[in-house]
């Protein structure tokens, strides 16, 4: 079988034959865990006949993901095969493609993921990353080194050696939610054994300049620590002016405190101070009457409203004096690992994760005045949370052998505690008539805004979620060609909304599931059958939502306290291929996810119900890796077709498609080594329209992205790297907010990057 990860010395058969000590094993592994160091014991002192081997613990995935495009294993133990007999679409972006790319952070990365589409805030939705897979939200389904972290917030990428998006209902997997995948981020470790230097400086247009430092080093025979550094003072290109300026800094030390045991502290702060742009206006029903323009559309399902395309799209809608962010991430892990032998491990996690934010953003929008005449409203939206998250991970893995059947397994147990806290921004002007302005296509951005009276008001009740869970996974092998992946989660959810007029509480109790049927026809390669659960309880994402997006909205209220969890299944068939010597990853999947007991608005009652029912089902087409020494490829294709079955009310948007979600979404990106000093590289980014409200009467268009680089090295220690992205300066949307306004993309821009190393 092939190995999980890469191991120390093992005993030439390295599986443990399978026996009834099975379930003394955790309490083995808090013996070996608070005991000390663990060596083998000398035979004539102790009286035994045999002596232990030695077990040493290696860093997972190594530089895997520093230099490949793909990558054979997942980070976590829950996947419990290598990727090509995983029967599910695990989708990998390595730190070797998010440089190349010259992304600098997680929203970066996901506008050039097929499959991905983006959401927004607007005043109770807060800021933040806001991804949608396969046609449903993922906000509250993101990770962190296998840990969720649910407030939501702004990522960077500096700390990420990959990002890993596993598809489909993912409830066994990562827990309540997961509906459409999850997404993880697998941060940079220390590395045993292994010292470098990586400096990293760049300059670009509209006044663009950066700065990384990556470093490990040893201390001492069996310790090592890295450091993490980054710092970033600009302009968002093509966007007026707009500032992006953040700092980063990350720092891990590893021990190894035995032959077989392992300690490792991570911790990580960033912090940006930007300007946040909610983009331009929509078009709507005011500035048809206004204007007499349909040419943005008239709001019907045939010819839904796009964005005005009559405005300065690189133009700044919102107030450089009003409009400001301010955003402060702190992660912090401890964990400990051992091995009782090569065929059976443990590790136990201890994480924190806090966030805050404050922020003033302007909401552009196309309205009348009194006079029945167009004009900008720049009213403001406004936010102040913080989230701390304390969780707690213990969890085993391992092989072993029943008869003829060969086990790779894991099981484990987690807890976590979220707890957000939001209070109030004032002392400001910002009302709905305060800066409109009859200049709605181009602007004043400089417009003098008193700030001098801004207060936040003190933190109020919090909101906290807990979640205890136990989850297993087998992989049973019985033959060089079948295996049967099974696994199974049960999760007790509560969360305590303490905050409002009046004080609610949801708690329920979930079990998911999740098999597949692998068939190998030649061992680099697979067939797959699989299906899996997951469970959306009330309350799941509460504190990251205000309730605007309908009856849907996953906030705890009123309507919605007390709703039995919303429940998906999902079927996918599929095949994976590793090709050109396991460097090159071929993947095909049709998939179908069916939610059938959506929240939705009672036709008769006007309550809030689980009546509603959705799918999402498409294709998904993706390669990865070396097509031979000098061509490297990432390419993806996805096709996701997201109908509302039953939308609830009046029955007006049954059919329709759900919002946010592209049909088509492709991303190509490849480079060249021309030669021992050149390497050029290039790729293009298609997105389908989006709709982007459940009546389909608002939309984002489709759009092309192509950018380019080109790499030269000046040493064996420097190189040079030029990225230009957006090359024919597209008008291109992240997301709207239910057609209000439309995010812009920066415009064409071009970076500059010199790296040093040794």
């Amino acid at each position: 079988m092939t190995p999980k990860k890469p191991q120390g010395p093992t005993r030439p058969d390295s599986r443990a034959a399978f026996s009834p000590t099975l379930g003394l094993l955790p309490a083995l592994a808090v013996t070996a865990a608070v005991a000390g160091p663990a060596y083998a014991q000398d035979p004539a002192a102790t009286g035994d006949s045999v002596v232990l081997d030695t077990v040493v613990i290696t860093g997972q995935q190594g530089g895997e993901a520093r230099s490949n495009y793909n990558v054979n294993q997942a980070s976590s133990d829950k996947m419990t095969a290598p990727l090509v007999d995983t029967p599910r679409t695990v989708q990998v972006i390595t730190q070797r493609q998010i440089e190349e790319r010259g992304a600098s952070s997680l929203y970066d990365v996901l506008r050039t993921t097929p499959g991905v589409t983006l959401g927004t805030g607007e005043g109770g939705n807060p800021m933040g990353d806001r991804p949608f897979i396969r046609g449903y939200e993922a906000s509250t389904d993101m990770m962190v080194d296998g840990i969720r972290s649910l407030g939501r917030t702004s990522h960077e990428a500096f700390n990420v050696e990959q990002i890993e998006l596993v598809k489909g209902p993912g409830g066994a997997y990562s827990g309540r939610g997961g509906t459409g995948g999850s997404l993880n981020m697998v941060t940079k470790q220390a590395r045993l054994g292994e010292e470098f230097y990586e400096t990293s400086a760049s300059i670009g247009t509209d006044n663009q300049y950066r700065a990384t430092l990556d470093t490990n080093f040893r201390l001492g025979e069996h310790a090592a620590g890295r450091l993490n550094l980054f710092w970033q003072d600009a302009e968002v290109p093509g966007r007026g002016g707009i500032e992006d300026d953040k700092v980063g800094i990350a720092a891990a030390v590893t021990g190894q405190i035995a032959e077989a045991t392992k300690l490792s502290f991570n911790a990580y702060r960033s912090k940006s101070e930007s300007t946040p742009d909610f983009g331009i206006p929509m078009a709507n029903q005011n500035y048809v009457d206004a204007t007499g323009d349909t040419g943005y559309g008239t709001g019907t399902t045939g010819d839904p409203f796009e964005p005005l395309g009559n405005v300065n799209h690189s133009q700044f809608f919102g107030l450089h004096d009003r409009d400001f962010r301010e955003n402060t991430n702190d992660n912090a892990t401890l964990k400990l690992e051992h091995e009782f032998s090569p065929s059976f491990r443990t590790h136990a996690q201890l994480s924190y994760f806090g966030s805050e934010q404050k922020y003033i953003v302007t909401r552009p929008t196309f309205e009348l005045d009194d006079d029945g005449n167009g004009v900008l409203q720049r009213a403001s939206r406004s936010g102040y949370r913080e989230t701390d998250t304390v969780a707690f991970h213990w969890g085993f893995s391992g092989e072993a052998v029943t008869g003829t059947v060969e086990h790779d397994y894991a099981f484990g147990l987690e807890y976590a505690r979220d707890k957000l806290r939001s209070g109030s921004v004032s002392g400001f002007p910002g009302g709905t008539s305060d800066f409109n302005t009859p200049d709605w296509q181009n602007p004043d951005p400089n417009i003098p805004v008193d700030m001098s009276g801004l207060e936040y008001g003190e933190l109020g009740l919090p909101t906290i979620t807990r979640s205890k869970s136990i989850y297993a996974f087998d992989t049973m092998k019985f033959n060089e060609q079948w295996q049967l992946s099974l696994g199974a989660r049960y999760e007790m959810f509560d969360v305590d909304q303490q905050s409002g007029s009046t004080p609610l509480r949801q708690k329920d109790n979930i079990w998911s599931y999740q098999a597949g049927v692998v068939y190998k026809p030649a061992p680099n390669g697979s067939i797959y059958f699989s299906y899996g659960t997951s469970a959306s309880p009330s309350g799941m994402c509460a504190g990251q939502a205000g309730g605007s997006e309908g009856a849907g909205a996953c906030t705890l209220t009123g309507n919605s306290n007390n709703l039995d969890p919303e429940k998906t299944r999902a079927f996918e068939l599929g095949t994976k291929w590793d090709l050109m010597d396991e460097r090159l990853a071929v993947t095909a999947a049709l998939f179908r996810t069916e939610k059938t007991n959506a929240r939705a608005e009672d036709p008769v009652t006007g309550d809030v119900d689980t009546i509603g029912k959705n799918r999402a089902q498409g294709l998904e087409l993706g390669v990865n890796g070396q097509i031979d020494d000098r061509w490297a490829i990432s390419a993806g294709y996805t096709y996701t077709d997201a109908e509302i079955i039953n939308g609830g009310g009046d029955g007006s948007t049954d059919g329709n498609q759900m919002h946010y979600i592209a049909k088509h979404s492709l991303a190509v990106w490849t480079t060249y080594d021309v030669d021992d000093r050149w390497t050029v590289g290039g790729g293009a980014t298609y997105t389908g329209k989006r709709f982007m409200n459940a009546a389909n009467t608002s939309q984002l268009p489709a759009q092309w992205r192509v950018d380019a680089m080109a790499a030269y090295k000046i040493s064996e220690n420097a190189d040079l790297q030029l990225n230009i992205n957006n090359i024919f300066d597209e008008k291109l949307y992240d997301a709207s907010h239910v057609g209000l306004f439309a995010n812009v993309q920066a415009g064409r821009n071009a970076m500059l990057k010199l790296n040093y190393r040794f």
